[in-house]
């Protein structure tokens, strides 16, 4: 993958998508019961949804802005000030007058959830200037098709990802978005849904049709990548960080945050994917989906403890915070 255009100092990150107030619930013995109260050994409150890229590339070291809608009501207001003491800028944000809300019950290391609002997402202001890196959804790109190709040709990568369709319809017709994608980040589930395939393998082979780098996060599986660079195609499988699961809200946004800083300084594909890997390592041993998110000095100061994952990430995450920071780490 070619290097990055920066646009004055810090690399520039738009995210697009639905914003949420999460409640998360940790350390449920079963699923809620009707008349049963459970106590619990963790809580959180804190912005969610978008949110949750957005705040992982802001603690990674990018200019982080969303482009949302914000409620009006307390709960928008409380959503806003945790934003911006995470210093992600919201003045691209528009408002609606309530604020949606989600309740994460985690159980054994998975999550079940309770949602209230909307999926709706504005369009880009029309004098928004090219990011660095643009990360949405496929729905909301082929929305927005006209206004990122335009970006692209001033220099924009765009990451493209995909949520869970409950109707199970799956529409191939869904991935033309992909025409204006430098890269498609689903997990393993959607990836086969969408290519009707029985193997990781078939559904990367199927979708680098439509865009010029998969990457497919399959949780403990790893990570498996394809790129096409003209004539040549390159396969690999990463393996994955092995640590203990607390609360999975929020992995997979982490991962695409930790690629998507290494993407904005002109890493290698590998150095990408391993930064990725080790931010969704980090956040999923934690509770709290965006709280849980990593600082790049976190992750510095994990390589330092732990000697399997130095062997494992270490070359490639220093070589991304040398690039975002300007500072050689030792």
């Amino acid at each position: 993958m070619g290097y990055v255009t920066r646009h004055g100092g810090q690399p520039t990150v738009y995210v697009a998508g639905s914003l949420f107030l999460d409640i998360v619930m940790a350390g449920l013995g079963h699923a809620p019961r009707p008349g049963e109260e459970q106590w619990v050994a963790g809580s959180g409150i804190m912005p969610g949804g978008v949110a949750n890229q957005a705040v992982a590339c802001a603690r990674l070291g990018l200019d982080a802005s969303v482009i949302t809608y914000v409620g009006q009501d307390r709960a928008g207001s409380w959503v806003r000030e945790m934003l911006a003491d995470e210093h992600v800028n919201m003045s691209f944000a528009e408002h609606t007058p309530t604020q949606n809300i989600t309740v994460s019950l985690v159980m054994e290391g998975d999550r079940a959830l309770t949602t209230h609002g909307s999926d709706d997402v504005p369009l880009p202001p029309e004098d928004l200037d090219a990011p660095t890196v643009f990360m949405a959804s496929l729905p909301y790109l082929a929305r927005a098709k006209d206004r990122i190709a335009q970006w692209r040709e001033q220099g924009t990568l765009v990451i493209a990802d995909t949520g869970w369709d409950e109707t199970g319809e799956w529409p191939r017709e869904h991935l033309d978005a992909l025409s204006v994608a430098d890269v498609f980040v689903p997990n393993c589930s959607e990836a086969q849904h969408y290519t009707r395939t029985l193997t990781i393998e078939d559904a990367a082979e199927a979708l680098i049709e439509y865009v010029p780098s998969v990457v497919v996060t399959c949780g403990g599986e790893g990570v498996h990548v394809i790129n096409r660079e003209g004539d040549t195609i390159y396969r690999e499988v990463f393996p994955a960080i092995e640590v203990e699961a607390i609360d999975t809200t929020g992995a997979g946004d982490a991962f695409s945050a930790g690629f998507a800083t290494g993407l904005s300084a002109g890493a290698s594909l590998a150095d990408c994917v391993h930064l990725g890997q080790c931010a969704a390592a980090w956040t999923v041993s934690k509770i709290g989906g965006s709280c849980a998110a990593p600082h790049m000095d976190d992750l510095m100061g994990w390589l330092t403890k732990d000697s399997k994952l130095e062997a494992l990430v270490g070359d490639s995450v220093r070589a991304v915070r040398t690039k975002i920071t300007g500072v050689t780490a030792q």
